[in-house]
């Protein structure tokens, strides 16, 4: 898969990485922060596009990533899910700074 960037700019959230349900593990996400910026990636896997199930886009539940280091961070950071979720996004709650991240999705979908 080719990479995902996804930014925060202030207190914000990012744009959303949609990852491939049909691909390998695990997803790997690369954090960098410029200026000062408190942060968690988060992820959901409710789906705004799903045929039987959508879910509205302001009604996704996200989750904080399983990796503490990833929660309230103020560092740049490197960081995986094991298992990847159907999204991925960065939430920034305090700070002037920015977050830019890169998602990478191990693998290509298997025959």
């Amino acid at each position: 898969m080719r990479p995902i960037v996804i930014t925060t700019s202030g207190v914000s959230t990012s744009n959303l990485a949609r990852m491939d349900e049909y691909a390998n593990a695990p997803v790997s996400i690369q954090c960098t922060v410029s200026g000062t910026a408190t942060y968690t990636v988060q992820t959901s896997n409710d789906d705004p596009n799903s045929v039987t199930n959508p879910v509205p886009l302001a009604s996704m539940t996200w989750v904080n990533s399983l990796d503490t280091n990833a929660v309230g961070a103020t560092t740049s950071i490197s960081t995986f899910c094991q298992w990847p979720p159907l999204f991925i996004r960065i939430n920034q709650t305090v700070g002037t700074g920015s977050v830019t991240a890169t998602v990478v999705q191990m693998g290509v979908t298997p025959y």
